[in-house]
């Protein structure tokens, strides 16, 4: 078994950068600690409560995990989920629609499966555009999830689209909108054009969480030269453009988020501040050992965004797929390799 420290390095060292690159050696280099990983990352989302989709713990987790993967357009998903499925119950049935119309979204859906576990009764449509949990063995209704088009919104939703459409000037309509409420509120999240969205919190009308897409040449130039400058350090000096662009909420600041596809690149750089949070690129920068973990690194992070990471520890290792950096009151800095044999870095990511 594991000690705490290991579970919790290795939870850091999954928390790497979107890959942005075709190979899948992320499949590879994290399936021997995926399984653990996964719970750890589960357990970290309960607790910091994204206010997009609301999490919360235990079985809701997993809940609200499948609606933010559909909102996000980012694949097919399975029908299973933690517990044990069943026949859909026809009081279940009944009062999760009555759940939905009670605030006030009158769009009929179709409730046709039901999970359960210890805690919680979820009951959902087959496509998770709608999703109802209960406490269990109760029809106490602990979370309501509920995505419509622009035309099924009802009207009094619709006076909170003008303080998400104030986030991306220029936007005339929405395609869809997300309603989640739980214990702690509501929110409101409006999507459209693949995985742009904002989220209105109900109660305050404030943005909460936004992710928008940007041309790149609209982006301000101090800092397409730092993302430029950034990747110049770990590919000895190439010259790098742009062919996408987003901004998108984050923990400490708003963070623009620069790649492109063809050059395997990827920056994300700190709205306000200019730095740098994370940067993807397939370098030939390689680290030989665990001991010249901090040694490799040093310059690159001193070049790349000033930090002096000369008292740092390492941990990690190739065959743990990257090494996790840190000293006390400092920042943590991740380190993601490509090639287990080479010990190639493809990604740098610092928790400012």
């Amino acid at each position: 078994m594991r000690s705490r420290d290991e579970q919790i390095l290795w939870g850091e060292l999954q928390d790497f950068p979107e890959q942005i690159l075709a190979e899948d050696r992320s499949e590879k280099i994290f399936a021997s600690i995926r399984e653990e990983t996964l719970k750890l990352q589960s357990q970290a989302m309960a607790e910091k409560k994204r206010p997009s989709f609301g999490w919360v713990a235990n079985g809701l987790v997993t809940c609200a995990v499948i609606v933010a993967m559909i909102w996000l357009n980012q694949g097919s998903f399975s029908s299973e989920t933690a517990g044990s499925a069943s026949a859909l119950d026809t009081k279940y049935q009944e009062a999760a629609q009555k759940a939905v119309e009670a605030v006030g979204i009158t769009k009929k859906f179709e409730f046709e499966e039901q999970e359960n576990d210890s805690d919680t009764l979820i009951v959902r449509t087959k496509d998770r555009m709608a999703i109802v949990t209960f406490q269990a063995h109760t029809t106490e209704v602990q979370t309501i999830s509920a995505i419509v088009s622009s035309t099924e919104l009802p009207e009094r939703y619709r006076a909170y689209w003008p303080t998400a459409k104030a986030v991306l000037p220029g936007a005339e309509h929405f395609e869809r909108a997300h309603y989640f409420q739980d214990k702690a509120g509501a929110t409101l999240t409006f999507g459209w054009d693949d995985r742009q969205f904002v989220s209105v919190d109900l109660q305050t009308n404030q943005v909460t969480d936004f992710r928008v897409a940007y041309k790149p040449e609209d982006v301000e130039r101090e800092f397409v030269s730092i993302a430029r400058n950034a990747l110049a350090v770990l590919s000895d000096n190439k010259s790098f453009s742009f062919s996408q662009a987003e901004k998108a909420s984050g923990e400490k600041e708003a963070v623009w988020m620069l790649s492109n596809e063809q050059e395997h690149s990827f920056v994300q750089v700190g709205a306000k501040t200019g730095k740098v949070y994370r940067i993807s690129y397939p370098s030939q920068i390689e680290i030989k050992s665990l001991q010249e973990a901090v040694s490799t690194v040093k310059p690159l992070l001193q070049s790349i965004c000033g930090l002096d990471i000369s008292a740092y520890q390492a941990y990690g290792g190739r065959d743990w797929g990257g090494y996790v950096l840190k000293s006390p009151g400092k920042p943590d800095v991740s380190v993601n390799i490509g090639s287990l044999d080479k010990g190639d870095i493809i990604s740098l990511t610092v928790k400012w």
